[in-house]
């Protein structure tokens, strides 16, 4: 790929894990809304997913700050307005922070609840603690920003379809 072609697009790892995590979370954030609806041996299979995908987010998202910290990212689009430039990053910002913080939340959660994580049954993951009272508030934490997240994806896509329908510029072909 030349220089040219490189300053128009995201790093080819950027982009895998851009849509990694995309479809991870298609998975993820309905498996914990669904884990309030269900009961016994069918909440456990969704606990399962929901816990073991959840984790896998969060490693992917360390994967992917430390590739994004090396690699250069496009400019916006040419004639991209200030504010939608600003919002832009703002959005993708915030999505950093909370797809690292969510997992942690649920991870932080599994362990409250006296439950250590073991990844997909193989590895096991490090428990800070064990039962504590806490649970039901880190929890309550954990819910409330998955809705933040998919008030990020709302504006995500918004943006998406902005760039695409109104502007029509060339910003979804950086991501793809």
């Amino acid at each position: 790929m030349d220089t040219d072609q490189q300053a128009r697009r995201y790093h080819p790892a950027l982009v895998t894990l851009h849509w990694l995590v995309a479809l991870l979370l298609f998975f993820v954030l309905p498996l914990g809304f669904l884990q309030k609806l269900v009961k016994d041996n069918v909440y456990d299979v969704v606990n399962f997913w929901h816990v073991n995908l959840g984790f896998t987010v969060f490693l992917l998202m360390l994967l992917r700050l430390s590739v994004r910290r090396r690699t250069q990212i496009p400019a916006s689009a040419a004639g991209t307005p200030a504010w939608a430039a600003r919002l832009g990053i703002l959005n993708h910002r915030l999505f950093y922070v909370v797809l690292l913080v969510e997992p942690i939340l649920g991870y932080l959660t599994t362990n409250a609840q006296g439950y250590p994580l073991v990844w997909f049954d193989l590895i096991p993951i490090w428990s800070p603690f064990g039962k504590t009272d806490a649970a039901d508030a880190i929890l309550a934490i954990h819910f409330y920003v998955a809705w933040v997240i998919l008030a990020l994806i709302v504006l995500h896509v918004c943006g998406a379809l902005y760039h695409r329908i109104v502007r029509r510029d060339d910003t979804l072909s950086r991501m793809t």
